[in-house]
């Protein structure tokens, strides 16, 4: 080989060696447990089903009770039953949208009926509301 191969010849061959040595050798023992082996599904554990099937529980719609709205809110009576009511509020003419409001929501805190609260935004879309969102308050509009 003449010298002017030698150097890429050398550089070819010790690339092929690293090559070889990262990849591992061939062959080997299938039980080993090394790093990057595939695992036998039988030797996996697994969760234990239960001995008995839990009784399912079902809500009925007509007795959930919802959360009160956040904000500063009358304490309720300490009387069973007995719920905070919001309390009615002078809006204006405008109203912020804050988390968690709802149009009838906002209807009943500044005392309007929603009916009322839609007619005064006719491009209102419940769902896409944001915080932050002006909207019309109607004068009278109980």
């Amino acid at each position: 080989m003449t010298p002017h191969y030698r150097l890429p010849a050398l550089f070819i061959t010790l690339t092929a060696v690293a090559l070889l040595a990262a990849c591992g050798g061939g062959g080997g023992d299938s039980g080993s447990s090394r790093p990057g082996n595939l695992t036998n599904p039988r030797d996996v554990a697994t969760a234990t089903p239960w001995a008995q099937t839990p009784e399912a529980v079902i809500l009925d719609p007509n007795n959930i009770q919802p959360l009160p709205p956040v904000g500063d809110q009358p304490q309720a009576s300490g009387q069973p039953g007995a719920s905070a009511t919001p309390a009615t509020i002078n809006c204006g003419d405008t109203y912020k949208v804050v988390s968690g409001d709802t149009p009838s929501g906002i209807a009943e805190k500044c005392g309007v009926t929603t009916d009322a609260l839609l007619a005064a935004n006719p491009g209102l879309d419940p769902a896409a509301m944001h915080v932050g969102d002006t909207i019309n308050i109607p004068q009278g509009g109980r």
